[in-house]
C-alpha cells in the first residue's frame, strides 16, 4: 500500500480563502489544458495512473493514440489527477512531446512566415517613412525658398525706393548749391554796384554842397555869372543868341516844359525832368550815353 505524502501546498495547510481561490485556479487550469489537448489532438490522451508507473508496465502504446500495442487494450480513463497549476504546461510537454512534431513544424512555419511577413511591413513601413521624411523635407525646403524669395523681393522694392529718394535729394542738393552759388556770385556783384552808387552819390552830393554854397547874385552880373559857370562845363557850349534863364530851376532839355530835376550820369548834367526820363537814353546836353540816372530834390 503506498503512502503519499502530503504537500504543503494542500489545501488543508492553507487558509479557507487561499484554499478556495487556489482550487478555483486548479479547476481553470485543468479546463484550459483539456482544451489545448483538444487543439493538438491529443483530447483522449490521459495521465497514466501511478500503479502502471510502480509496476513498470513495459506494453508499447502509441504516442498518438495512446493505447497499448495489443488487441486487447482499452483506452485510459480520461479522468486527470489534479496537479498544480505551475506543472501543468511541463507535464503536457512531457507527455505529448513526440506526438507535437508536426504540429512544432506547422507553428515553426507559421511563426517563420508571419516573421517574414513583419519584416517585410516594417521594411514597407521604413520606406514610406522615409519617403513621407523625404516630401516633408522637400516640401520644408520649398517654403523656406518662397519665403526668402518674397522677403527678398520685398527689401529690393524697398532697396530701390530708397536708392531713387537718395537720387531726387542729391539732385536737389546738387541744385540748391547751384543755386547758393549764383545767389552768392550776384551778391557780390550787387554788392559792388552798390559801392559805386555810394562813390557817385557821394560825388554829386559834394557837387550839390558846392553848389548851394555860393551866393546867388542878382541883376545883369548873374547872368554874366550863370555863363561863366555853364562855360565850366567840358560839354556845354553855350548859344550867342540864345536866351539867359534867370529862373531858380532850369527847364528840361528834352521837352522844355518841366522842371530839370533828374541828373544824368557820368556827365552829371541836371537837364532831364521825371517824364523825359525814361524815355531818354543820351544826355540832351552833350550827347554822352546816359549810364544811371538820379533825382534831385531842390
Amino acid at each position: 500500500m503506498a503512502v503519499q505524502a502530503q504537500h504543503l501546498f494542500a489545501p488543508a495547510f492553507l487558509p479557507h480563502d487561499v484554499g478556495h481561490a487556489l482550487r478555483a485556479l486548479e479547476g481553470a487550469a485543468a479546463v484550459g489544458g483539456s482544451a489545448l489537448l483538444d487543439e493538438l489532438g491529443l483530447g483522449g490522451c490521459a495521465p497514466a495512473p501511478l500503479g502502471d508507473a510502480a509496476f513498470g508496465d513495459a506494453r508499447p502504446r502509441s504516442e498518438l493514440t495512446c493505447n497499448a500495442g495489443d488487441d486487447n487494450s482499452v483506452f485510459l480513463p480520461r479522468k486527470r489527477a489534479r496537479v498544480v497549476p505551475g506543472f501543468l504546461l511541463d507535464e503536457v510537454q512531457n507527455r505529448c512531446g513526440a506526438a507535437s512534431t508536426s504540429g512544432r513544424a506547422m507553428a515553426s512555419g507559421v511563426l517563420s512566415q508571419l516573421y517574414h511577413q513583419g519584416v517585410e511591413v516594417d521594411a514597407l513601413v521604413r520606406v514610406e517613412m522615409d519617403r513621407m521624411r523625404a516630401a516633408l523635407h522637400e516640401a520644408r525646403l520649398r517654403h523656406a525658398r518662397a519665403v526668402v524669395a518674397a522677403v527678398r523681393g520685398a527689401a529690393e522694392a524697398r532697396l530701390r525706393t530708397a536708392e531713387a529718394e537718395l537720387e531726387r535729394a542729391r539732385r536737389r542738393g546738387a541744385e540748391l548749391e547751384e543755386r547758393l552759388r549764383q545767389l552768392a556770385a550776384e551778391g557780390q556783384a550787387w554788392l559792388g554796384v552798390a559801392r559805386s552808387h555810394e562813390a557817385v552819390a557821394a560825388g554829386l552830393r559834394a557837387t550839390l554842397d558846392k553848389v548851394l554854397q555860393q551866393p546867388a547874385v542878382a541883376g545883369g552880373g548873374g547872368g554874366e555869372c550863370g555863363e561863366a559857370e555853364d562855360a565850366q562845363s567840358c560839354c556845354f557850349v553855350a548859344s550867342p543868341s540864345g536866351p539867359v534863364s534867370t529862373g531858380s530851376s532850369p527847364s528840361c532839355k528834352a521837352c522844355g516844359g518841366g522842371d530839370a530835376c533828374v541828373l544824368v550820369l557820368p556827365c552829371r548834367h541836371l537837364c532831364l525832368c521825371r517824364a523825359c526820363e525814361a524815355g531818354a537814353e543820351v544826355c540832351p546836353v552833350c550827347g554822352a550815353v546816359k549810364n544811371a540816372s538820379l533825382q534831385v530834390l531842390l
